[in-house]
């Protein structure tokens, strides 16, 4: 349950913010709004922006939003990771098939600010957000340091990340808009304070900075509404929020986020797993739509559910039978051990320990959605439903032998 003091103490939070940074909004400002309306993040900014008079354009189709953007032009753009994962790994793409393009571009981001020579080069990226956009804001899960570089020298702007929580009213930290730093989520906003305790059974101890984070002030929530148990869970006797994330306070005292708690699983050799870290990674392959990593705490290493890109996989993967449709494609073996060894290479690029390598995947045909009951309104992956949904899959996954891995991927990836 929120509050009109929820709501407002978070706003008023960001305007703070936003002051201390000279940074205005006036009705000449442009927005394309395009998440969910029950999305707390995007209900937020339209209540901000409507304070300020900025113009609103709605785009009901997300897939299309830079279509909007190239006719709304927006001054500022609200972007949540996934989005601009994608940009940047097909921009990636295209760039790794040029030899002069890889080398103009690397250069290009071995600047810490950006350049005339980095403006030139990027100058169709910046087309591509409208060409009039002078700030970013990106929240709602975390963003890996090389695309938040990419895109802060290749748009020339300023771009802000933040942390919250729905429970929090999606107060909690942001950076500042002079901060060109990557891998932290900035510092408190005025509306709360914040604390790290320790974490049971685990190596996080606060008085090493590091543990669970704990929100309290105006934005926390009053509760869940009719389960009185689960708020006391959730909002301890002194009212701090815990949110179930591991953060870390760096020297700068700025909040970087480690590991998450909410869903955490045990598995044989007592290491513990966060899945949704290992997921916010996973997802970064090219032929991965939607992914679920999982385990049982009977064997010593994880396994997924994946749900391919459809569109990759119809352009990219190359078979005998081209009238098979993308049901009897997720049924295919060779395609199953191809998109396995990508992830187990991102797995080695991001140096994942080996009970964080997927060991064995299944492949999906249908996303999951709102309507199956595997997404919630504002996106997230209702994990316990989709955990008892593939339970005998999961089990299956080791119970069968491992594919072999050693199926080449094609050439122009």
């Amino acid at each position: 349950m929120l509050s009109h003091t929820n709501i407002l103490s978070t706003i008023k939070g960001s305007m703070d913010r936003r002051e201390r940074s000279h940074v205005s909004a006036d009705p000449t400002n442009r927005h394309c709004s395009f998440l969910p309306l029950a999305h707390l993040y995007e209900r937020l900014v339209l209540i901000s922006n409507f304070l300020h008079g900025v113009q609103v354009a709605y785009c009901p189709v997300p897939e299309e939003i830079f279509a909007y953007y190239s006719v709304v032009k927006p001054t500022n753009v609200c972007m949540v990771p996934r989005v601009l994962n994608k940009v940047y790994d097909v921009i990636m793409s295209e760039v790794g098939r040029s030899k002069v393009k890889s080398f103009l571009i690397n250069q290009a981001l071995h600047n810490d600010q950006p350049t005339l020579f980095t403006r030139l080069i990027f100058r169709k990226i910046k087309k591509l957000f409208g060409g009039d956009v002078f700030a970013m804001l990106t929240g709602s899960a975390p963003i890996t340091p090389e695309v938040l570089h990419f895109f802060r020298i290749a748009l020339d702007i300023p771009i802000v990340e933040g942390y919250g929580q729905t429970e929090s009213s999606a107060a909690g930290t942001s950076t500042h808009m002079t901060d060109t730093s990557c891998g932290t989520v900035g510092s408190p906003v005025l509306s709360v304070e914040i604390k790290l305790v320790d974490v049971p059974d685990t190596n996080y101890r606060s008085d090493n900075n590091q543990g669970e984070i704990c929100i309290r002030g105006p934005a926390v929530f009053k509760g869940y509404f009719g389960d009185e148990a689960k708020t006391r869970e959730t909002i301890d006797e002194g009212g701090w929020l815990h949110t179930g994330d591991v953060g870390e306070w760096t020297k700068t005292g700025a909040l970087r986020i480690i590991d998450r708690t909410k869903h955490i699983f045990k598995l044989n050799q007592g290491e513990y797993v966060a899945p949704e870290r290992l997921e916010d990674v996973y997802i970064r392959s090219r032929w991965v739509e939607q992914i679920f990593v999982d385990g049982l705490s009977s064997e010593s290493n994880v396994v997924a559910i994946v749900i391919p890109d459809k569109d990759y996989v119809r352009d990219k993967y190359r078979t005998q039978q081209t009238d098979l449709s993308f049901e009897d494609l997720c049924n295919d073996n060779q395609l199953k051990i191809l998109i396995l060894n990508d992830l187990k290479r991102l797995a080695k690029e991001y140096k994942f320990k080996f009970y964080e390598t997927i060991r064995n995947i299944h492949l999906h045909s249908e996303l999951f959605s709102q309507e199956n009951g595997f997404i919630t309104s504002t996106l997230k992956t209702r994990r316990t439903a989709v955990r008892q949904h593939f339970q005998p899959i999961i089990q299956s996954l080791y119970q069968g032998t491992q594919p072999t891995t050693n199926v080449e991927q094609p050439s122009n990836l």
